[in-house]
């Protein structure tokens, strides 16, 4: 009852502080800042009283404050927090890798070559397909165009829509105090998933570019990805062996320092077309497998000083959903979500009994697949930009309302998946997602 009243009074504070001010400065930024954290910790502790898990509360949370609900929180002031969900994406990424301990991986190999090929690159094609069929209910994507542009459009779409989030994943399994097969498993899957994603999409872009006309240079775009991929490998070997020198010479500070570097990866990558991601999941594989440095004791420091970027990350996802938007297309995007879903379902059963993977991890490491965030979010924005003169803005709806859709669904799920697990309570590492709370 106590967390409620605080969060109604706090709605409160800031509906009057918002009527004294309009300011998306630095100061209504501050402002926006400190109310998303509130709101994201008391609504957390109000949702986990009724057994869902706490970033499904971060979530609600920014959903209600957002523009589209109260507009406690508006576009500007969302925009000027970008560098929040940058940092956050960053240190995701970096305890991703350093949780991705290769000697524990290898006997799962195998079992993650399989859900890659069947379950993520199987996914494009059963989605593209199914989008070919829904055609006539989804006239503002395919309205003009002919047999092969629709046909690579599906494809641009349903690639987009097989991202996956190691956001959410890494949220639960930090909640959960999550270790064993089938945690290793799905945190490895959704690593491995977005890789694959982003190297496909980048190829797919180019041929919608050359068969649509959209402005897209189809050798440009082949060393685009190149560099991408390479490059930001081989800059995050840089930054691994700086974050394991450190700890090994320094020690002291090494969370703060690793922040630090967080934040000036997640400002400088992206002028240099880098991809924040693969930068810091190299640099976070590198500390864990190859540097004399205990990458464990940074990330038991780490998850602790980390609370309040996570909190605000997940709102600012959740005050970008559009629920009008969402309920407008909610039949496409349900048939689209379950398709998704199902494709994953059955490419990953397959994937686990070709292989003979443990029956946890045949039963639900499908699961892991199936909630989204920020790439497919990140995807959408690109077909809207470089398409807006045909389907871009159609395409940028059904993302958008099916990355919603799995944002409101999957958590609570996946949290029920890997507490029938057995595997929760296993890792003693200090925990983000609940932050005491």
């Amino acid at each position: 009852m106590i967390p409620l009243l605080l969060l109604v009074a706090l709605g409160g504070l800031m509906q009057a502080a918002r009527s004294f001010t309009t300011d998306t400065s630095i100061a209504g930024t501050e402002l926006a800042f400190g109310f998303m954290l509130l709101a994201a910790y008391f609504t957390a502790k109000i949702v986990s009283r009724f057994g869902l898990p706490k970033l499904t509360g971060y979530l609600i949370s920014g959903v209600i404050a957002g523009e589209f609900v109260l507009g406690f929180v508006n576009h500007d002031m969302t925009q000027t927090l970008k560098v929040v969900s940058d940092t956050a994406t960053a240190i995701i990424a970096l305890e991703a890798g350093s949780e991705l301990q290769l000697k524990a991986v290898k006997p799962l190999l195998k079992t993650l070559r399989g859900i890659t090929l069947f379950a993520v690159i199987g996914s494009m094609f059963t989605i593209s397909a199914v989008l070919f069929l829904m055609r006539p209910l989804l006239p503002d994507i395919f309205g003009n165009l002919d047999f092969v542009p629709s046909l690579v459009v599906c494809l641009a779409i349903g690639t987009a829509l097989s991202a996956q989030s190691p956001a959410v994943v890494m949220a639960l399994l930090s909640e959960l105090g999550a270790e064993g097969p089938l945690s290793r498993m799905i945190l490895a899957s959704v690593v491995v998933a977005d890789l694959t994603v982003i190297t496909v999409f980048s190829i797919v872009l180019a041929i919608t570019g050359a068969v649509i006309g959209g402005s897209i240079d189809v050798v440009g775009t082949a060393v685009e990805v190149l560099w991408e991929l390479l490059g930001s490998m081989a800059f995050g070997l840089v930054i691994g062996i700086l974050l394991g020198r450190y700890l090994l010479y320094v020690k002291g500070g090494a969370a703060m320092f690793a922040l630090m570097v967080c934040v000036v990866v997640a400002e400088i990558a992206p002028t240099i077309h880098l991809d924040v991601l693969i930068v810091l999941l190299a640099a976070g594989i590198w500390l864990r497998n190859f540097s004399k440095a205990d990458a464990t004791a940074l990330l038991r420091k780490f998850q602790a000083a980390q609370l309040p970027v996570f909190l605000v990350f997940f709102a600012l996802a959740g005050s970008h959903l559009n629920i009008y938007k969402l309920f407008a297309a909610i039949i496409p995007v349900i048939i689209i979500a379950g398709t998704r879903a199902t494709s994953f379902f059955l490419g990953a059963r397959l994937a686990c009994r070709v292989t003979n993977a443990e029956p946890i991890v045949q039963k639900y490491a499908w699961f892991g697949l199936v909630p989204q965030a920020g790439l497919a979010l990140a995807l959408a924005i690109v077909l809207q930009t470089n398409f807006s003169s045909s389907f871009g803005t159609g395409a940028a709806t059904i993302l958008l309302g099916v990355v919603g859709f799995n944002e409101c669904i999957a958590p609570p799920i996946l949290r029920i998946m890997l507490v029938r697990s057995g595997e929760t309570g296993k890792k003693q590492n200090a925990d983000f997602a609940a932050g005491g709370h």
